[in-house]
């Protein structure tokens, strides 16, 4: 059996999630701040934990119980799958298989990053763009792409603006290129970047010059910038921005039911 964990205080069950190299700059805040939903073995004594916020699956404990199980099932089609261990991986694609999509992602290290040379890319702009910090009524102007975690994670425009940070270049008024927490956060948090796809845009360094404006404010206010890449085009970028030691770990989401055909 599980349980849904009604008590106020998250953070009674952050000793669960200290196993956690990725992600802990999403879920450590969220217990703090008692954000999302969790399950549980046992509401007394709790051995395994269930974390959903928005539409990712964070699980922790031990992962031999048969509630540990139960939780990995009850997750919903594209929802993603995160873990801390082997063990919790290998229970994943048992209960899953075929239905489960594996992305590899890369864990940097922020420790190297030089607030004198991020400053310098920052400053590497062209005439044609402006550089701003974001503001509620940009917020309100991006499209579906460009806000896509800010409902999910943040809830509204105005609480990504009370409980988070971005930097955007705009064109001719226009958000071209942004850099964001990509969750609420305390003293550390995760990147999430986004550059317009107009060949305009591209390979013009404007993620470069938004990145290097959002570090450079983390670093002068003692914030910890975490970055995580989805794809080799991010591993560099971060690279270039001064991050090292790149770690591979897995993460996993659950596709979509297979379409109904007639017969």
């Amino acid at each position: 059996m599980i349980y849904e964990w009604k008590h106020a205080d998250y953070n009674r069950l952050r000793e669960l999630f200290d196993k956690y190299q990725s992600a802990r700059a999403i879920i450590l805040p969220a217990l703090e701040q008692n954000r999302g939903k969790l399950w549980v073995d046992n509401v007394t004594e709790p051995s395994a934990v269930r974390l959903l916020l928005g539409v990712i699956n964070f699980f922790a404990g031990d992962s031999s119980i048969l509630a540990a199980r139960e939780m990995i099932s009850d997750v919903q089609p594209m929802e993603a799958l995160i873990a801390p261990s082997d063990d919790w991986n290998t229970l994943i694609k048992k209960v899953w298989t075929d239905r489960l999509e594996v992305q590899v992602r890369t864990r940097m290290c922020s420790d190297s990053l030089d607030i004198d040379y991020l400053r310098n890319l920052r400053n590497g702009l062209g005439a044609e763009f402006s550089l701003e910090r974001i503001d509620l009524d940009t917020v309100k102007g991006l499209d579906k792409r460009q806000n896509m975690h800010i409902p999910i994670f943040f809830g509204s425009s105005a609480e990504f603006i009370e409980n988070g940070i971005g930097f955007c270049i705009k064109h001719e008024g226009k958000v071209v290129s942004m850099a964001s927490t990509f969750t609420p956060f305390i003293d550390e948090f995760e990147i999430q970047v986004m550059t317009d796809d107009d060949s305009r845009y591209r390979r013009r360094g404007l993620a470069t010059v938004v990145s290097a404006a959002l570090l450079v404010y983390a670093l002068e206010h003692g914030l910890v910038p975490r970055w995580d890449a989805a794809n080799e085009v991010s591993v560099k970028l971060a690279l270039k921005l001064g991050y090292t030691n790149p770690v591979n770990w897995e993460s996993f989401y659950v596709k979509p039911f297979p379409k109904q055909t007639d017969d």
